[in-house]
């Protein structure tokens, strides 16, 4: 104690108590598969995912796009990983004499190594006996060259995966899309778009729904030709008819295994909300369509972008979700939504108080200022924008006693991009 300390006493508050912010940068993997137990694994790295997923995965796939757009954008720094629950396995091995079988269940790894004249019968009763009993979990040895795994307990957590000789069939989960992505959501939170393995219809659409009620957006593909004619069924007419804003789509004959949505999501979302527009932009490891006129007219009625060559390189055309909003819109808008929220909730907590009197509705006012001069340097906004703060005697007197502030009101303009250019000249001789 200082000898002071009895003559003037001084008492410090850190105004500084942090809250967390919304990330736009995040994608999400929503896929079914039994290689680990929790619901969503965080990966920063394409090697962290080859050490939980085969190459020939379709999750390793989508991460690979994800990861692998470095030359030609800007990659993320994390991906989550979210799993839909699935309750059997089958396995099949493949016969070799002599070989090495193993199985990992719930992170014990359990091995057999068959005989000189192997059949698959006798790998299957092998691996029974190597596995024996294992809680909460039942093996069983079909007798006929293939054995199956799963859950004592419908939708428990487990895992299981095998060596390279051992192929596993996941059974059709049981649970929904949506109930997956809710399970999810409840894990990890921190993700901002989502693609999924599923490419079919009913599970996009129903999709579409759960991500929108989530303030998200949703990336997916599809190689269905009916997208690219007239035909009013199709899921690209059906998202689009729904005026879907939070999801956008991409045509391509290979999106199946392409996954080209992917392949976007990692080229752009990491860009600061507002700095980039995702029309005419490159990707690797994504085949271009060839598409006529005719059918690029159709996709564009549906709101559904494509990924052809312009020019002689191939690019996305033409960055929209399928309500015809660009996509960068949708997202600097969210990013403005969540940094005015948590910006003001910020100085709410780090105060005192903020008094209900002119002087400290201009604290609000500060804090809103401070993300619209942000928004201005990411590029979201133009400048000449303005915010009108309440009068606090034009506050009714019954918000006031409920000490809630009146309306703040900014006004701006959206900076947009360029996205095509005419140009006019005259020449004289």
């Amino acid at each position: 104690m200082s000898d002071l300390d009895s003559i003037v006493s001084i008492q410090l508050t850190r105004a500084s108590t942090p809250v967390t912010t919304a990330s736009f940068s995040i994608p999400l993997i929503l896929a079914h598969f039994t290689n680990f137990a929790e619901r969503t694994r965080v990966y920063t790295s394409i090697a962290g995912v080859l050490a939980d997923f085969k190459s020939t995965d379709p999750v390793y796939s989508m991460a690979a796009q994800l990861f692998g757009q470095s030359t030609v954008g800007a990659t993320p720094s994390s991906i989550v990983v979210g799993r839909r629950q699935v309750d059997l396995v089958t396995g099949v091995p493949t016969v070799a004499n002599l070989a090495v079988y193993t199985i990992t269940i719930n992170g014990v790894v359990y091995s057999f190594t068959s005989g000189a004249s192997a059949t698959a019968i006798d790998i299957c009763a092998g691996l029974k006996i190597a596995v024996g009993t294992v809680a909460g979990i039942t093996f069983v040895d079909k007798l006929d060259g293939t054995f199956t795994v799963a859950p004592s307990t419908v939708g428990a957590n487990w895992s299981v995966t095998t060596s390279a000789n051992l192929v596993l069939t996941a059974t059709t989960p049981t649970e929904t899309h949506v109930d997956a992505l809710a399970a999810v959501n409840a894990s990890n939170s921190t993700w901002y778009c989502l693609v999924a393995r599923t490419h079919t219809q009913a599970e996009v659409v129903a999709l579409n729904g759960a991500v929108t009620a989530l303030r998200k957006i949703y990336g997916t593909s599809t190689q269905d030709a009916a997208v690219i004619t007239t035909g009013t069924t199709d899921v690209a007419a059906v998202l689009s008819a729904a005026s879907a804003g939070r999801t956008f789509g991409v045509y391509l004959p290979t999106a199946d295994t392409d996954f080209p949505e992917a392949a976007w999501v990692g080229a752009q979302l990491s860009y600061t909300p507002g700095s980039n527009d995702w029309d005419f932009k490159q990707a690797v490891n994504v085949t271009a369509s060839v598409l006529s006129e005719t059918a690029q007219a159709n996709l564009r009625t549906k709101k559904c972008n494509m990924y052809t060559r312009k020019g002689g390189v191939a690019v996305f055309q033409d960055g929209n979700m399928f309500d015809g909003s660009p996509i960068d819109q949708v997202i600097g808008i969210d990013w403005l939504y969540a940094r005015l929220q948590e910006q003001i909730f910020f100085r709410i907590i780090n105060s005192l108080k903020i008094p209900m009197t002119n002087p400290g509705l201009v604290i609000v006012e500060n804090e809103i200022r401070s993300v619209l001069s942000q928004a201005q340097a990411n590029g979201l906004i133009d400048r000449g924008w303005s915010v009108t703060t309440p009068d606090v005697l034009s506050i009714p007197e019954n918000m006031r006693a409920l000490r809630t502030a009146g309306v703040f009101q900014f006004n701006c303009r959206l900076a947009g991009s360029i996205r095509s250019v005419s140009v006019q000249g005259y020449l004289a001789v």
